[in-house]
């Protein structure tokens, strides 16, 4: 008897417990959430065409952990979205003997939280999005040689938001 009432007890619980979530309860994986900066790399010599950075290491600067992006002309990056700008040491052939070249960008914005779901919580969509090279007035050193902000405001990861010419 005492074993059927255990039985009716978890068979009851797993009921309750499987129809007390409901479709609210999950956030579904397509949903649109914080968007990361895109950034797309181009040959300084010939703007048009993307070029490939290897070894490119990219480190926040209030953070020991960095990001290693071997070869492509694409990369996302995340941004603050309790700041009003993030600071990126780009490290361009990062794996080289000689520890590769550095250059600090700093990326300066608005966030505007907006409400998805209940499950879901806000997402930040950044405003106003401008980006600075640090030293570029003092230095010739720089492996970054021009910057072009594509999109001011920053809402999708399906389009470049900032292209760095090199």
């Amino acid at each position: 008897m005492r074993e059927k009432l255990a039985k009716l007890s978890f068979l009851t619980a797993t009921i309750l417990l499987f129809f007390s979530c409901e479709r609210d309860d999950i956030c579904p994986e397509a949903t649109i959430t914080t968007p990361k900066l895109v950034i797309e790399f181009f040959d300084i010599n010939n703007p048009e065409n993307p070029k490939n950075v290897r070894n490119l290491a990219i480190r926040e600067i209030e953070k020991d952990t960095a990001i290693l992006f071997n070869s492509t002309s694409t990369i996302s990056v995340p941004l603050k979205t309790d700041a009003i700008e993030s600071r990126y040491v780009f490290n361009l052939n990062a794996l080289a003997d000689s520890g590769g070249l550095t250059d600090t960008l700093t990326f300066s914005y608005a966030t505007e939280e907006l409400y998805v779901s209940r499950a879901c919580g806000f997402k930040a969509n950044f405003i106003d999005f401008r980006t600075r090279l640090e030293n570029s007035e003092t230095t010739t050193d720089n492996w970054i040689r021009d910057i072009l902000v594509r999109e001011n405001t920053i809402e999708n990861e399906l389009e470049t938001h900032l292209y760095i010419y090199y």
